[in-house]
């Protein structure tokens, strides 16, 4: 059986995208793997989402943010499924993935949308991650994304 590549796109990949990427991943069965990545990624994974991460049971230390470019070279996995996020953040063109994989979009506002205060950034950063949960868990509900966990 073929394994079935799931990558989740945004700008930054220090967000909704890498969240995204360790919630779907966390229960993994052999036939769905997600991956992500960003336009412009950060140098380095926020320290809210390292903390939200781990309080989740998550290693944080197994993600770091990765540019697009990587998933489009000759030895990188095949994507099978591009998964963008609403509200976009920039104006960035999506680039031409081989096989031209379909695109879907989740409505999840990135934590910088939510902050309305100064201090606010890891209430800010657990809202997304939850949000992020629910989204995805609908979304494979309903046949929106392929199932991640064993049965």
């Amino acid at each position: 059986m073929l394994q079935t590549n799931i990558l989740f796109l945004d700008e930054t990949n220090n967000d909704r995208s890498i969240m995204a990427e360790a919630y779907f991943n966390r229960g993994l069965n052999n036939a769905v793997r997600a991956f992500s990545a960003g336009f412009e990624p950060a140098d380095r994974l926020d320290r809210h989402v390292f903390d939200v991460l781990r309080g989740n049971g998550i290693a944080p230390e197994d993600y770091c943010p990765k540019p697009v470019d990587i998933f489009l070279q000759a030895y990188s996995p095949r994507i099978d499924l591009v998964v963008g996020f609403e509200p976009a953040r920039g104006a960035h063109k999506r680039p031409i993935f081989p096989y031209n994989p379909p695109v879907t979009y989740l409505k999840v506002p990135g934590s910088f949308d939510r902050i309305d205060l100064p201090g606010h950034r890891k209430r800010a950063v657990r809202e997304t991650y939850a949000d992020l949960r629910l989204a995805i868990d609908r979304a494979v509900a309903t046949g929106l994304l392929p199932g991640s966990m064993a049965a």
